[in-house]
């Protein structure tokens, strides 16, 4: 047999080991966000409290609101939409990333202390992709959250938005480039065990320079420049400016790239950082410890 009848005979054999991997990775992700769902519902003084959270924050976003309506600044002529749906997509948008940058270091660190770490990481499915998929429950709860707090604010302050193609991904790459910085911070905490300053460090920088509460133009100008770095400003642009449904799509081409471009660089960092805290903890038989 020649070389390519060998790699002919082989190419059904690959695409059989492919389609296994996706079906196993599949069950595995779902069953991380069952456990999670599970879990969250369990708690049912967590879950009432989160629903009064939400209740409470649309209460607040919708005073604060009216006024910044009644100073009369001109935010909608200037920003294209009122500050109640403003500070409503800001907020979704970053606690979906949030929960993208905490889920991963939550698990490893749950595990750690419950002592199943170690008996986690013999199944079947590679380390790293075990990992990846167990942050999926967290992501999930976050945005079934951001889902309904977007319905309350329709149906209680009259929140017109329009949910669109270049909204929906520019939340999806934040999301990913924050997973990814979510993984490194794993990959810290399977060494350090505690005292891991990355995910605090973005999400408290997100969260003032990134326009989730106010608009990035209200800062100085030495701190507006740091905002132009972080994908929280460009996600935001992007996400509100698909949601009121007035924007040029070529105009949001840019900033697409460049959360493209960062999510592809964190997820490859978090991975190759989540594999080096695995390895290194492995070799010094601390895996289990906490």
């Amino acid at each position: 047999m020649n070389v390519a009848e060998h790699s002919v005979a082989l190419a059904p054999r690959r695409s059989s080991h492919l389609g296994v991997a996706c079906r196993l990775a599949c069950r595995v992700a779902w069953a991380f966000v069952v456990r999670s769902a599970a879990t969250y519902a369990s708690y049912r003084a967590k879950l009432s409290l989160g629903l009064a959270s939400l209740v409470l924050s649309l209460v607040t976003f919708s005073f604060v609101g009216r006024v910044v309506d009644a100073s009369g600044t001109g935010f909608v002529e200037r920003y294209g939409t009122s500050y109640t749906s403003f500070v409503i997509v800001g907020v979704i948008v970053h606690g979906i990333a949030s929960a993208g940058l905490s889920s991963f270091r939550a698990t490893v660190r749950r595990e750690q202390l419950q002592g199943t770490l170690e008996l986690l990481v013999t199944t079947r499915v590679p380390v790293p992709a075990l990992l990846l998929l167990s942050g999926l429950g967290e992501l999930a709860i976050a945005g079934a959250g951001g889902a309904a707090l977007l319905a309350l604010a329709s149906a209680a302050l009259d929140v017109r938005l329009c949910l669109s193609l270049p909204a929906v991904a520019a939340v999806g790459l934040y999301a990913a480039a924050m997973c990814g910085i979510g993984l490194v911070s794993a990959g810290v905490i399977l060494v350090s065990k505690e005292g891991e300053p990355v995910s605090w460090a973005f999400s408290a920088a997100a969260g003032l320079l990134g326009g989730v509460y106010f608009p990035v133009d209200m800062l100085p100008p030495w701190l507006r420049g740091i905002s132009a770095f972080l994908p929280t400003t460009h996600a935001l642009h992007v996400a509100r400016a698909g949601l009121s449904g007035h924007h040029d799509p070529s105009s949001l081409l840019r900033p697409l790239v460049l959360l493209g471009l960062t999510a592809a660089v964190a997820l490859a960092a978090g991975l190759l950082t989540l594999k080096w805290g695995y390895r290194r903890a492995r070799r010094a038989g601390t895996l289990g410890e906490y």
